[in-house]
């Protein structure tokens, strides 16, 4: 289940292009005031969160040196829960309004519209674009100790990984086996790498299209869920370019 999310700024100020890890608290906040014992589940809850939201889409950027600067935007906000995409409209009906930024850069912002978007219908081949960067990472042995790294598209981990987790997210959220884990990339045609603070730590990952063959449960899972690592950060959020009819 997905919606569309349209807000409108209303302070002067330029907003910090690091505002994804302020627009997740910003989500969480939201979910707390119309549902506590769902954010309570999720707050505690180890490992995988069900649910992704994209990068803001501006829709009349102006020209600014220290930020992003605009009017208008929206983003979208995407699970397999339809309790959570509910709750989570409620908390923004209850209170529209937020800021993003810290105490030094606030920029304040109020929702004007919540749109609940049609389902779609996922055949075995699709093409996704993202709408915000896929995060991915593995460990590998440096000087005789495992360090972790971050992964980008070029390297095969990248995509062996993105299969893994999605068939692990896909089989703890419905609790049972998929009959058919087949997921093959065909083609990246090019990505562009990215570099997003969350908190006190630097993420690289990547905004990209994917030509994808695969089982059209997991086509749907992770257009509901997300792709890669770290969903409810905001990383992974795939919008539909083309799907190949049967």
């Amino acid at each position: 289940m997905r919606c569309r999310v349209s807000v409108r700024k209303i302070s002067p100020e330029p907003l910090h292009y690091d505002y994804q890890y302020g627009l997740a608290s910003m989500l969480y906040s939201k979910l707390a005031t119309s549902n506590i014992e769902l954010a309570n589940k999720i707050h505690s809850k180890k490992g995988f969160k069900f649910y992704t939201f994209s990068n803001l889409i501006l829709e009349d950027k102006i020209p600014e040196k220290n930020g992003l600067n605009f009017k208008k935007a929206h983003f979208f906000l995407s699970s397999p829960d339809p309790e959570f995409i509910r709750s989570f409209a409620e908390g923004l009906l209850i209170e529209p309004e937020f800021f993003l930024g810290n105490n030094g850069n606030k920029s304040n912002f109020v929702i004007e519209r919540i749109e609940v978007l049609p389902l779609i219908h996922f055949s075995d081949t699709c093409t996704f674009r993202t709408l915000s960067p896929i995060y991915l990472k593995t460990q590998r042995k440096q000087d005789d100790r495992l360090v972790e790294f971050d992964l980008y598209p070029k390297d095969s981990k990248f995509h062996e990984n993105l299969h893994k987790n999605l068939v692990a997210r896909y089989e703890e959220f419905y609790g049972s086996k998929i009959d058919k884990d087949f997921f093959e990339v065909i083609k990246i045609p090019s990505f562009k790498p990215k570099r997003v603070k969350i908190e006190n730590n630097y993420r690289r990952c990547s905004l990209m299209n994917l030509y994808l063959s695969a089982n059209p449960e997991l086509l749907q899972f992770a257009y509901d869920a997300g792709l890669g690592e770290k969903n409810a950060m905001g990383f992974g959020c795939v919008n539909v370019l083309e799907v190949k009819q049967k």
